[in-house]
C-alpha cells in the first residue's frame, strides 16, 4: 500500500522516510476500513486458495507472493492475516466497521460476512445471505441489508 500527501508526497509517519510505500505483500485489496481506535483494516483476494483480511499496520509486509492465508512467518517476515476464508466462500469486496463488528461484503454480492473485533484482534466470522436478491451495501448503523439496484437511502 502507498501513503502520500494530495500533492503526491511520502506522507509524514511513513516507516520509510521518503518513501510512498506504507505496507506490502498485498496481492488484490478490494476493501478498506477504520475501527473506533483508528486500525486499518483491508479485505483481499487470494490467489488460489484463502482470501483474507488484514490489520494493516505501518512497514509490515504481508506474505504475497510467498504466503497465501495464514503460514510461515519466516521468523515474524511476514504477518498473517486476522481472518481468512477459501475463495469459494469469499471473494471479499467492500468492508464497513461499526459498533466493532466488521461487515464484509463478498461473493459477488451473495453473501454478508460479520466478524466481532476487539483491540486488533478478530472474532469467529459468521455469515448471512441476503434475501430477494444481491447485496450491494451494508449499511452498519441501521443493520440493513440493500438489494441491488438500491443504492444507500440514508443519504
Amino acid at each position: 500500500m502507498l501513503r502520500l500527501t494530495p500533492d503526491g508526497a511520502p506522507a509524514p509517519g511513513n516507516p520509510n522516510a521518503g518513501l510512498l510505500v506504507y505496507s506490502l505483500g498485498h496481492r488484490n485489496v478490494q476493501g478498506l476500513a477504520w475501527d473506533s481506535a483508528g486500525r486499518l483494516y483491508a479485505t483481499e483476494f487470494g490467489q488460489n486458495e484463502l482470501d483474507e483480511v488484514n490489520r494493516i499496520e505501518p512497514g509490515r509486509n504481508y506474505g504475497w507472493p510467498r504466503v497465501e492465508g495464514t503460514g510461515d512467518t519466516d521468523g515474524g517476515r511476514y504477518t498473517n492475516p486476522l481472518v481468512t476464508w477459501p475463495v469459494r466462500e469469499a471473494s471479499p469486496s467492500g468492508m464497513a466497521i461499526a459498533a466493532d463488528t466488521a461487515y464484509v461484503a463478498a461473493l459477488r454480492g451473495e453473501r454478508l460476512w460479520t466478524f466481532p473485533l476487539s483491540n486488533g484482534t478478530a472474532g469467529e466470522p459468521s455469515a448471512r445471505s441476503p434475501e430477494g436478491g444481491d447485496l450491494t451495501a451494508a449499511n452498519p448503523g441501521t443493520r440493513r441489508l440493500l438489494p441491488a439496484g438500491i443504492g444507500d437511502l440514508s443519504g
